[in-house]
């Protein structure tokens, strides 16, 4: 049997957040596994969703999806219990912090990017941490 090549690196997509925008785009085409930690700090309230896009080049997630800039919201799996965090609704926290282990499927994604929205107060992070073990 083969020993499997494992790559991994981490890096921030939201670091601290504390306004309506879009994070990093980080490059996820060498990986197929992504574990989120996702918390949030300073009785936040507001929606974290993820999006991915399949391109040679990355999109513009902050602007609005079209044939020539194609990207959409995309599922994520909180690990504590498998249940699926539609990625059209994202995660919605209302004044209370909290912190959860996130995995994305990155199977066939080139990019991957996080937007807050609907911002209230608080600040929002996201770590990322990529492997492959092909």
């Amino acid at each position: 049997m083969a020993s499997a090549r494992l790559i991994k690196y981490d890096t921030s997509i939201l670091d601290a957040e504390d306004s309506a925008a879009w994070g990093s785009v980080i490059d996820v085409k060498d990986f197929n596994h992504l574990v989120l930690q996702f918390s949030t700090a300073s009785s936040a309230n507001g929606t974290v969703k993820f999006a991915g896009a399949a391109s040679d080049s990355a999109p513009t997630f902050s602007a609005a999806k079209s044939p020539s800039n194609i990207w959409d919201y995309v599922a994520v799996l909180d690990l504590e219990d498998s249940s699926k965090i539609d990625g059209d609704t994202g995660i919605s926290v209302a004044g209370t912090d909290d912190t959860r282990l996130l995995m994305v499927n990155v199977d066939g994604l080139s990019y991957l990017s996080a937007q807050v929205s609907a911002h209230v107060a608080g600040a929002f992070t996201v770590k990322v941490t990529a492997f492959d073990d092909r």
